[in-house]
């Protein structure tokens, strides 16, 4: 029978999962990553189900120290933060794959299948019988599109092999560009970015590869370019697409022959940068429109990362909007609020053609109008929120109408109806938070609460 090791400090989670996993495989329990080491020591584990969080040693220290024992030995984290660190970390660190928790037992059954059959191809013999770290905002995410990338960003990391990036614009790529850097061997090295389409085509040439004292009129001294600038380090093309043709050449050689030639220079200049490229375009369109270099795309392409839109992983919005209203609540010196259910709603249903970027830009919009403590949806700057331009007339404020009605068909009692309605709003728009909804209607806690109780809601 196969042998798991699992190494978590909660005795609920070997108890659960010795009833899911018991009957296919033996568990050894070890409640500490200094335990597990210690077990590690006297038995031979198939494979390891290892927590982040432990006290005293932690769960990426002890994978570490687990990897130096046994380089083959799978281990597969249980996390209930997947954080873009942590993720990167981890795969780095040589961890077969991480799952979060709650564990989805199935899930966990065909990676453990896997990770087993994997290790029994890799010809390993058993000798024996039987983060928060603060995060970037487009990186972001407990969806499984984003831990998959987060899995990806950390193989990817530490070779230096050319990274393409491609995704709609708002989606990220230069915040996944820069982690895949932090994480790499030349994190200690400059990281350079360039926006090829934000550069006019007669400087793009210079920017890029540098030019000699003389070049042209008006260079007075050299320069080394973008390439120079990134000796050691990365090099990032954004928007790599919009290259005009020329440049895609000599970028091609420079890729190939591992030199550049600058402009005004006589003599190959040698280059030691990794390239990252990003591209919101379909680049095998581009090159079948006459556009882009076939040979180019290969040479950039060498792993190829899709970051997905904001649709793709809508569970995403909430966690990303409370990021927002947190960051520029900060910012601004503004107290930390919240979001009206409602609001909520909205921004799940919007179809975010800017993603990310779009997200960010609204939440702050909706902060800076926002004048009591919940955005609610008429804070909003959606697509379709505003009324066309153009209307001879103004429609009528639905507020007055709706009071006119109020008092014309509940005379005497107007003013009591409208104050219950307010409150039972105010406390559905808070989850029933006294101190929010009193916040929102302008009121202390001690009268919310009398007019609750003249209102029977106590």
């Amino acid at each position: 029978m196969k042998k798991i090791l699992l190494v978590d400090d909660e005795r609920n989670v070997h108890y659960s999962f010795q009833r899911a996993l018991g009957e296919a495989f033996r568990i050894i329990s070890a409640f500490s990553g200094e335990e597990a080491l210690q077990r590690l020591a006297t038995d031979t584990p198939h494979l390891v189900l290892l927590d982040v969080k432990l006290p005293g040693l932690g769960g990426l220290e002890t994978l570490q120290r687990i990897k130096a024992v046994d380089r083959e030995l799978p281990v597969i984290l249980l996390t209930a933060y997947g954080t873009t660190e942590t993720a990167i970390t981890s795969m780095k660190l040589g961890a077969y794959d991480y799952l979060l928790k709650p564990v989805d037992i199935v899930t966990l059954k065909a990676l453990i299948t896997k990770a087993l059959h994997l290790r029994d191809l890799v010809g390993h013999v058993d000798v024996a019988s039987d983060p928060e770290p603060a995060q970037e905002p487009s990186l972001l995410g407990r969806s499984s599109a984003m831990q998959d990338l987060y899995k990806m960003i950390g193989r990817v990391a530490p070779t230096d092999m050319t990274v393409l990036l491609s995704g709609e614009s708002g989606t990220g790529k230069e915040l996944v560009a820069r982690a895949i850097h932090k994480h790499s061997l030349r994190a200690e090295g400059p990281w350079v970015p360039l926006n090829c389409a934000a550069i006019p085509e007669p400087l793009l040439e210079s920017e890029l590869f540098g030019h000699e004292k003389g070049a042209f009129t008006g260079a007075s001294g050299s320069k080394p370019g973008c390439f120079g600038e990134a000796t050691g380090g990365t090099l990032f093309l954004d928007e790599v697409g919009e290259l005009p043709l020329p440049v895609q050449a000599k970028l091609l050689r420079a890729l190939q022959e591992k030199e550049i030639r600058r402009l005004g220079g006589r003599e190959p200049v040698p280059i030691d940068v990794r390239i990252i490229a990003a591209t919101n375009k379909n680049l095998e369109a581009a090159i079948a429109g006459g556009e882009f270099r076939e040979d180019l795309y290969y040479r950039l392409n060498v792993i190829h990362l899709h970051l997905p839109p904001l649709r793709a992983h809508r569970e995403d919005i909430p966690l990303l909007a409370q990021y927002f209203l947190t960051r520029y609540c900060r910012e601004l010196d503004r107290p930390l609020g919240g979001f009206a259910q409602e609001t909520l709603d909205r921004l799940l249903a919007h179809s975010w053609p800017g993603n990310v970027r779009e997200l960010e830009n609204t939440i702050k919009q909706a902060l800076l109008t926002c004048r009591g403590y919940l955005i609610t949806p008429l804070d909003l700057r959606l697509e379709g929120r505003l009324p066309d331009a153009g209307t001879s007339d103004p429609p009528r404020d639905p507020l007055e109408e709706g009071l006119e009605q109020l008092l014309l068909t509940h005379t005497g009692e107007a003013y009591r109806r409208v104050e219950d309605r307010l409150i039972r709003k105010a406390l559905q728009l808070t989850k029933h938070n006294q101190v929010q909804a009193a916040h929102l209607l302008g009121i202390t806690r001690n009268i919310l609460r009398h007019r609750m109780k003249q209102a029977g809601l106590l």
